[in-house]
């Protein structure tokens, strides 16, 4: 015959198993709503979400007219993206370095002057 010790185990192990399967139905139940609430609100937006796929409503069509200007206005948006600035614009922060390159690049105090931990300083544009 089994003793309580046995039977309480028994039932605490059995209750774990239960509440742990009953926990996880809980969650999926959980998550499964959540998305559904998702999929309808996204629909009431205008998107409908299918298994075959994703369609978008929309409330405007366009015709030959609108397809064209804004065909257009993304060209001009290109080509003002594109261009360069003129040279008369003073730009003087363009050949600045940074004070951590130039750090480096000091040889005050350094034995050897043409080189850097080991590797030869080259300057372009300049003799030395």
């Amino acid at each position: 015959m089994a003793s309580w010790i046995d039977v309480f185990s028994f039932l605490t192990i059995t209750s774990l198993f239960v509440g742990t399967i009953l926990g996880v139905v809980f969650i999926a139940k959980r998550l499964s709503a959540a998305a559904q609430n998702t999929k309808e609100s996204l629909q009431n937006k205008g998107i409908s979400i299918s298994d075959k796929g994703v369609s978008i409503k929309t409330s405007k069509r366009f015709d030959r007219e609108n397809y064209v200007d804004a065909t257009q206005r993304g060209v001009i948006k290109v080509l003002d993206a594109s261009n360069f600035h003129p040279s008369s614009v003073d730009d003087s922060n363009h050949n600045i370095k940074s004070k951590s390159s130039s750090s480096l690049l000091s040889t005050e105090g350094a034995s050897h002057s043409d080189k850097l931990f080991g590797i030869r300083r080259t300057h372009s544009g300049s003799s030395k």
